[in-house]
């Protein structure tokens, strides 16, 4: 009995991957990830020539790394994907500015890269679809089936390629969020992963945001005002921006960056606190007021669900920060920007930003009434949660939201078993995504990987322990039956 029992738990808990802890290991993996940071460095050097090469190459580039770590090394995959979405709007900028000149989004294909190398998790469903019996699959298969049918009627309105571009947008983060969740046996080094790779990418971003915010780069103003951003993201000189830091625009830094700090919390080492110090800092400087009032509720909801050692920690480092950042908001010219900022929290009567987006709310809700069809995707771009209807209409944004509340709902409600700090940051990640949803569309696009990803990763996490519960249980039962000798 005790030889079927511990077969059983070798077969159930075998491990799926590894986590190294030495630097570039392993060494396959790093090979190709440093080689495509190299090729990416050089093609920069070249200047305006190598640029323009590095257009069509970077994506190209991303798919084949993305593809070899995929199938040979998947927790490094993940990573990969993440710090593709860290980084890519940057390398977007440094490009232009060795051209010299702003190129129209609809010609950049390097930022179809993190998309791209997402879109290889399509064989996850090849793969795990009609073998594996998972409850939580028809949550995504449910928003990618809403997804697909919006995207034929976007092709017969608006023909292919609009509509496929958009597509990569939608279906990406939901193939994700389904890789995370159907892998679920993969969740303790999931998680591991992931907080490797938000300390480092809070860090990195958090630090260049203030860089941003101090010194406004060349390549940043030339983007700044290519794109407009000046209507919205403050002056193109130092100290006058709205800091993005790597990202495109303020509103998926902030998200990204909130959701940096929640993941500190569960994080240990050395860099945990500078990377918590910059990354609190460059949240601030981006006066992205929803990314303040999520950060404020999902440490309210994080509160509610620990333990009193985790509270205790939890509240540790808020007063850690608050020693941080309280003597640098109070110097200027950092005060005035912040501070100006806050004050509009309570005087909404005269925010023009929070006028605009109820007008924008207006607008759609007189046309989304009788839109049962819908206009297939990419009818629709904007700040709005709304446009899920305009894009998907009644018959897919229903099966869509539904499954999105669903499965997030199931994260919120599952109670706490076990000592997994991660699994309270996921819920709290996920009721931040939600308050953005009241000035972003955050179930797409960068936005939409924090969202799905999460409830992926959620679900994961809840499938692991219950099994693991039930493992446990099923040993313990079988102990109780065995003959004392």
């Amino acid at each position: 009995m005790n030889r079927l029992v511990k077969q059983s738990e070798a077969k159930t808990f075998q491990p799926q991957t590894k986590i190294f802890n030495q630097l570039f290991q392993p060494a396959g993996a790093w090979i190709s990830i440093l080689a495509f940071c190299l090729l990416t460095v050089l093609m920069i050097a070249l200047g305006g020539f190598g640029s323009r090469i590095l257009n069509f190459l970077f994506p190209l580039g991303a798919l084949i790394v993305g593809w070899l770590l995929y199938f040979r090394y998947p927790i490094l995959y993940n990573g990969f994907v993440w710090w593709l979405f860290f980084i890519t709007p940057f390398i977007r900028r440094i490009s232009d500015w060795r051209i010299g000149a702003f190129t129209d989004p609809k010609s950049s294909y390097i930022m179809l890269a993190p998309f791209i190398a997402c879109i290889i998790c399509a064989h996850t469903i090849h793969l795990k679809l009609f073998k594996t019996r998972d409850k939580y699959s028809s949550i995504f298969i449910l928003a990618i089936s809403a997804v697909l049918y919006s995207y034929f009627i976007g092709m017969v309105y608006r023909g292919f390629l609009p509509s496929t571009i958009s597509l990569l947008e939608w279906i990406a983060p939901l193939l994700f969020g389904y890789h995370l969740a159907i892998n679920w046996q993969r969740y303790p080094m999931y998680a591991e992963n992931i907080k490797r790779v938000f300390l480092w990418g809070g860090l990195v971003m958090g630090v260049y945001g203030v860089y941003q915010f101090m010194i406004a780069p060349e390549w940043d103003r030339l983007w700044m005002i290519g794109s407009g951003m000046t209507s919205s993201g403050g002056s193109p000189v130092p100290f006058g921006m709205r800091i993005w830091s790597t990202m495109n625009s303020q509103g998926p830094f902030a998200d990204y960056i909130v959701t940096c700090l929640l993941i500190l919390l569960s994080s240990r080492g050395a860099l945990v606190i500078p990377a918590a110090g910059f990354t609190a800092f460059s949240l601030l400087l981006t006066l992205v007021r929803v990314a303040w009032i999520g950060w404020i509720l999902a440490m309210l909801s994080l509160l509610t669900s620990l333990t009193p050692k985790q509270k205790f920690r939890l509240l540790a480092a808020v007063v850690i920060m608050a020693i941080i950042l309280i003597p640098l908001i109070n110097m200027e010219p950092f005060s005035t920007v912040i501070f100006s900022r806050l004050e509009t929290l309570t005087n909404l009567q005269n925010d023009g930003s929070g006028q605009a987006r109820q007008g924008t709310y207006a607008a759609i809700l007189e046309n989304i009434t009788t839109n049962f069809l819908g206009d297939g995707l990419g009818a629709l771009e904007g700040d709005s949660a709304l446009i899920v209807i305009v894009n998907l209409g009644w018959i897919g944004g229903i099966p869509y939201v539904g499954s999105l509340i669903f499965g997030t709902l199931l994260v919120l409600m599952e109670p706490n078993k076990n000592d997994d700090l991660m699994i309270p940051v996921i819920r709290g990640i996920l009721i931040k995504s939600f308050i953005f949803l009241l000035s972003s569309i955050t179930i797409k696009g960068a936005h939409g990987m924090l969202m799905w990803g999460f409830l992926g990763l959620g679900l994961a996490g809840i499938h692991y322990y219950r099994d693991y519960h039930l493992h446990q249980f099923l040993m313990l039962k079988s102990r109780d039956k065995l003959p004392i000798s």
